[in-house]
């Protein structure tokens, strides 16, 4: 029997196109001062995209399906690099609405420029169909594990 070729495993591919993803953002950011994370890029957006909506922690929390503990350190190294601020409300103070800075909405500007580069880069040589039957075949493969994590967990 033929021994497993672990570089033609596809877990093994997606792991690849994620460090390369990494190494893309990487250098987006070299000379900007600041080098968000992921999830805070993605943070920044959803606020951008929910403008003029109370937007409080745990919408972040659902959104994303985090924890609260990592939602509070995410918004803590935010807030402490001008990115947010949390504004307490009239009615309950202990509940806080997260807000946008301009600093922050900037470098979601950066960042959603980085995200279309990006795309448009991976997209590159492929058609249309292509590109539909792929995220179909990612759908069913995230489907699958999302399946086997379920069966685990009973």
């Amino acid at each position: 029997m033929d021994k497993p070729d672990f570089q033609k495993n596809i877990g093994h591919k997606v792991r690849l196109a994620h460090i390369a993803i990494d190494k893309y953002f990487n250098t987006c950011w070299e000379n900007e001062g600041i080098e968000p994370t992921r999830m805070q890029c993605a943070t920044m957006r959803y606020l951008h995209e929910h403008k003029g909506q109370d937007v409080f922690q745990k919408d972040l929390e659902e959104a994303f399906s985090i924890s609260g503990a990592t939602a509070t350190n995410i918004l803590k190294v935010m807030e402490k690099d001008g990115l947010i601020t949390r504004v307490p409300m009239p009615h309950d103070a202990r509940l806080k609405r997260v807000e946008l800075t301009e600093k922050g909405w900037e470098l979601d500007t950066k960042a959603r420029d980085n995200v279309m580069r990006l795309e448009q880069g991976m997209r590159e040589d492929f058609s249309e169909e292509e590109l539909e039957r792929f995220r179909a075949y990612l759908d069913r493969m995230t489907q699958n594990i999302v399946k086997m994590v379920e069966k685990n967990t009973k």
